[in-house]
């Protein structure tokens, strides 16, 4: 008389959950990179639209905005986003960018890598430094969390 079988031996179930481990493990990380990669080139794209939207203040106002001594995106946010509602006694100042508000925390717009962006004017003469990249007109980065602050700009 031959025992009827029924269900998987403990080895067998062991043995198919270290194979999809295995599986699991050889392919997360080629997904985190992938989405990594993917807000990589967001941020690029950002800094890309900015540069255009910057243009066009320059192009109205004849100077790029001020920046200030920390190179914050503060002085850039407040000169793009506009004021579509401006208080009594203002001007209605038009909207370069459509920033998104939940990226702006304290004034600053911080890229989709939660790195906040970094803005400095260099068409002044007055202030110019050697570590100008665009000597001519500005320069914007963000760190791409990984290898340096500088890594996501407008230069490269």
């Amino acid at each position: 008389m031959s025992a009827k079988r029924n269900g998987f031996t403990l080895v067998e179930l062991i043995v198919v959950i270290s194979i999809i481990m295995v599986l699991a493990a050889m392919i997360i990380p080629g997904l985190t990179k992938g989405q990594y990669l993917s807000k990589k080139a967001a941020t690029k794209s950002e800094i890309s639209n900015m540069e255009t939207a910057l243009a066009l203040y320059e192009s109205d106002y004849g100077a790029y905005p001020d920046d200030d001594e920390d190179n914050s995106s503060k002085n850039l946010v407040d000169a793009l986003k506009g004021n579509s509602q401006p208080e009594e006694g203002q001007a209605r100042k038009k909207a370069y960018y459509p920033f998104k508000s939940k990226q702006i925390i304290d004034g600053e717009y911080y890229s989709v890598l939660n790195k906040p962006f970094k803005y400095r004017e260099n068409a002044s003469e007055a202030t110019k430094t050697e570590e100008m990249k665009n000597p001519d007109t500005f320069d914007i980065w963000t760190s791409d969390g990984r290898s340096s602050d500088e890594g996501i700009n407008n230069w490269d």
